[in-house]
């Protein structure tokens, strides 16, 4: 089985005046007409997730949520609203009250029923725990002023961002206020945020806040917006999240409107962190499949296609070219980049799913037919990634 690759022929041992140019004959041309299926992000390996969705303090977290919230029926990004609407409810802000050390989400949530407050951090590991219990990528980030180093207190706030199947990016949500941005549409993440505070259009930004959060508080919905966009104002230095690479556990800081590296935290200790300029060191995509073609049938050697059809030069190949071209008759190779991965679904066309608990798909093309493949990767919580589509004609 060979790999699908690109021929170059050269001639070179020709003369030149028979290097001609000529139109190709009848030959049937294998041509991809669309096609999302593009290189894999392996930076999805930096992120700190439960390794298994079926691990004790997993299930226990999840168990104890349903009992008083139900996500059945809902997509994404509805599940993450109602996740943040729940836990946003669970206690009230206190900016310095910590729980102890090494406290899971559930200890916070158990504590939080017997009417213990906590920060804005407690609100974004929550909700990320929660959501990750369920099958969804979700992250703590930190939103960072540019005076972090030796500012005073509150030089930093915690929120969360998940990433969407559904929208193909990551997606800010604030559960300390429950509210989620959007502009003109379309969810926001805080870097999304930040480049239009760029442009000047940061006043643009619809910050949408949670009717039964409001309700809870006794809080004013514009009143809210208003003192939740100037809250932000001074948190676009840095961005940061949790991040992991051969073993080592840190943060991962992406420059805002800051450029300086530092040490410490509000003149305290701080934990180790990795700086970085390039977005994408934390705005990669997750959950796609990439479809590998391979050939059932290798062409023959150049040497043994020359010879065969007598082949002097262009013109000849270019005549002859139907008589050795190509045939679409493939075996696909299956590659993801999804967290707890369980198995493949494809389908033909406008087919239905097919389950696939291996990575090879047969797929042979017919004279004359336009056919189009979907593959997508599901989790182990049954959660489908975005399906890569490959439409290619053989006419």
């Amino acid at each position: 089985m060979g790999v699908l690759f690109i021929l170059f022929i050269c001639f070179s041992f020709l003369s030149p005046s028979l290097l001609i140019s000529s139109e190709i004959g009848n030959v049937k041309k294998i041509t991809v007409l669309e096609s999302n299926n593009e290189r894999l992000d392996d930076r999805f390996q930096t992120l700190i997730i439960p390794s298994s969705l079926q691990d004790s303090t997993t299930l226990a977290l999840r168990k104890f949520v349903s009992t008083s919230l139900s996500i059945k029926d809902l997509n994404d990004p509805e599940v993450f609203i109602k996740v943040m609407e729940w836990v946003s409810t669970r206690w009230k802000h206190n900016s310095f009250n910590e729980p102890p050390q090494n406290a899971s989400s559930l200890d916070i949530l158990m504590m939080a029923q017997k009417g213990t407050e906590f920060r804005c951090l407690e609100y974004g590991k929550v909700v990320s725990d929660v959501l990750l219990s369920y099958g969804y990528i979700s992250r703590i980030i930190g939103m960072n002023s540019k005076d972090i180093a030796y500012g005073s207190l509150g030089m930093g706030h915690a929120a969360s961002e998940v990433w969407s199947n559904t929208f193909q990016k990551w997606i800010f949500i604030d559960p300390q206020f429950c509210v989620y941005a959007k502009y003109h549409g379309e969810y926001l993440n805080y870097y999304d945020m930040y480049l239009l505070r760029k442009q000047g259009k940061f006043k643009q930004i619809e910050f949408v806040i949670s009717d039964a959060f409001l309700k809870n508080n006794g809080l004013k919905k514009q009143e809210v917006i208003a003192q939740y966009r100037k809250f932000l104002d001074p948190y676009f230095g840095y961005l940061m999240c949790n991040y992991t690479r051969s073993g080592n556990v840190s943060l991962i800081s992406l420059s805002l409107e800051a450029t300086d590296q530092f040490i410490t935290s509000q003149g305290l200790t701080a934990r180790s962190v990795v700086f970085t300029q390039n977005p994408r060191d934390m705005y990669y995509s997750l959950n796609r499949t990439l479809v590998i073609f391979n050939y059932k049938e290798l062409s023959p050697n150049l040497q043994q296609i020359l010879s065969d059809f007598k082949i002097q030069n262009n013109d000849d190949y270019m005549k002859n070219m139907h008589l050795f071209a190509a045939k679409p008759d493939f075996t696909l190779n299956l590659q993801n980049n999804m967290p707890w991965f369980d198995h493949y679904e494809y389908k033909f066309d406008e087919g239905e799913w097919t389950t696939l608990y291996k990575d090879e798909i047969e797929w042979k093309i017919l004279d004359g037919n336009v056919k189009t493949l979907y593959a997508r990767s599901i989790n182990k919580a049954g959660i489908a990634g975005y399906p890569t589509k490959i439409k290619v004609a053989y006419k």
